[in-house]
């Protein structure tokens, strides 16, 4: 397997992130670049979190030339990631360009409720960018088992699990 050159400043910066976080497995068992193949489902499911904070070139390059896992993952756990911090507010910060992000990589896991729901707080953002209040109410009008943290997180991780071949090869 080779790992997409474009991937590797992101994929080292994970890994000495997640090292921050477990120093001992530095030396004892140390992390993959391809953090795809950590066995660990709560770790895996960690580092796919901690990704996008580790994508710096997106903001410069954007992610069409990404392999498709890097595609998908960036958009989701970017919101998981700003949802736990900021609540609705994420949805305000993620703006029109990363919900429909957001919005096509929910639809391609399938997640379509999720997908739905979202384009419901869309919709919200576009006509009020600041009232994140409308966001979240826009995102729950929508009827989605996925709204459910734990059950969409459960499906995330089903899906990358049994799609690990996504983060390795060329678009």
């Amino acid at each position: 397997m080779t790992l997409d050159p474009s991937v590797l400043p992101s994929l080292e910066r994970l890994r000495t992130y997640m090292y921050r976080h477990y120093p001992a497995r530095e030396k004892v068992d140390p992390f993959p670049l391809a953090f795809w193949k950590i066995e660990d489902d709560d770790i895996f499911f960690e580092a796919l979190g901690y990704l996008p904070l580790m994508m710096e070139e997106v903001h410069d390059e954007g992610l069409d030339h990404l392999p498709e896992g890097f595609r998908l993952a960036y958009p989701v756990f970017w919101l998981e990631d700003d949802y736990q911090f900021n609540g609705w507010t994420a949805l305000t910060n993620a703006g029109e360009d990363l919900l429909l992000l957001a919005i096509g990589a929910y639809e391609r896991i399938g997640l379509a409720t999720e997908a739905n729901a979202l384009r419901a707080a869309l919709a919200s953002v576009i006509a009020d960018p600041s009232n994140d209040e409308a966001a979240g109410d826009a995102y729950q009008s929508v009827e989605n088992p996925y709204a459910d943290e734990d059950t969409r997180w459960e499906a995330l991780l089903r899906f990358f699990r049994a799609n690990t071949r996504l983060f390795e090869g060329a678009t």
